[in-house]
């Protein structure tokens, strides 16, 4: 499974249990306190993750990845990293149908299969260094087999880099969010109003401040329905979280996220420019400083807002933070 692919099948499935809220808070045993990951330097306002297992810790990291969809099997991804981690940037990274990987799990997020790259070009056993990238514009439901509708404008997907050498490099590394168009003359026109529902595919991990016992990160996948009026976000809510992880025998499990719905607020800006505060309900809320998203009408003319992609980011009281990337269609 993508983030997860090469780390031993009863450590999955610690991380899961610690990131949803399992471990008792510290490390038992003596011994030295290992060192911090640079993937925690430069933590921001972004929409992508600097993850460090050793500390069981994410944070935040401002990192710029634009994703060019140039076709079918075809993509560019530019990452441009925080002035302290630019020696981790990635200009122009081109990826082909040659570089799809040999494992079908690693396409998947949650229980969405999509499409799957990395590159270098990897073999059965995934090993850093590497870039990866997925695409969920067409997609799977992993345990009922079914095709989810397709979207024609739109992609969105995730991104990964692990830039050590070895497993061991599987310590710390960057997960990140992306949309974007797909070719053609896409315009971002809104509708004056209507619905939209569509899928999620995100990343969680313990967040600052919060290190468990067992850390850990992991994929998921949710539903999500958007409400919009005047061109503008006027409600969402994303339901049913699914992670996935490989239990100690092997086997693929997938099973409920405990995450309360998360909701966007009415975004105030102009049509055609969305961008507001995410919440979240009960015991899980989410502060306006961490919780935000943004997105995009994609469609033609004569067919102006068929589909709507974003991403967004949050952070629960019980310290998970996550970020994820959505496209939906409208009803």
């Amino acid at each position: 499974m993508r983030f997860l692919a090469r780390v031993a099948p009863v450590v999955l499935a610690a991380g899961v249990l610690a990131a949803c809220g399992g471990g008792n808070g510290h490390r038992e045993g003596g011994g030295h306190a290992p060192p911090p990951c640079d993937s925690q330097t430069s933590r921001g306002e972004g929409f992508a993750i600097g993850s460090c297992a050793a500390t069981a810790t994410n944070v935040f990291q401002p990192i710029a990845s634009p994703v060019v969809v140039n076709g079918t099997d075809s993509y560019t991804l530019t990452l441009v990293f925080p002035p302290s981690l630019s020696a981790l940037d990635e200009n122009a990274v081109l990826f082909t149908a040659a570089d799809k990987p040999p494992d079908a799990l690693r396409n998947l997020i949650g229980v969405m299969q999509g499409q799957a790259y990395e590159s270098p070009k990897q073999g059965s056993d995934l090993e850093p260094p590497y870039v990866a990238i997925t695409d969920f514009h067409q997609a799977t439901d992993y345990e009922n087999k079914q095709p989810q509708p397709a979207l024609q404008y739109a992609s969105f997907g995730t991104w990964e880099k692990f830039a050590g050498s070895g497993d061991a490099a599987f310590n710390e590394g960057y997960l990140g969010i992306w949309y974007a168009s797909r070719p053609g003359l896409v315009v971002d026109e809104a509708p004056a109003d209507g619905s939209y529902a569509g899928r999620v595919v995100g990343i969680v991990g313990d967040g600052p401040g919060t290190p468990k016992a067992l850390g850990g990160r992991f994929g998921f996948s949710s539903s999500i329905e958007l409400q919009v009026s005047g061109g503008r976000i006027t409600g969402a809510q994303l339901g049913d979280f699914t992670r996935s992880y490989q239990s100690a025998d092997g086997a693929l499990r997938a099973d409920e996220l405990a995450l309360d719905p998360v909701v966007f607020e009415a975004s105030s800006a102009p049509p055609g420019i969305l961008a507001g505060a995410v919440t979240s309900l009960a015991g899980s809320e989410a502060s306006i400083d961490s919780g935000r998203y943004e997105a995009r009408y994609f469609g033609v003319a004569g067919d102006f807002g068929r589909e709507l992609a974003g991403r967004f980011r949050f952070a629960t009281s019980n310290g998970l933070i996550g970020v994820a990337s959505f496209g939906a269609i409208r009803r």
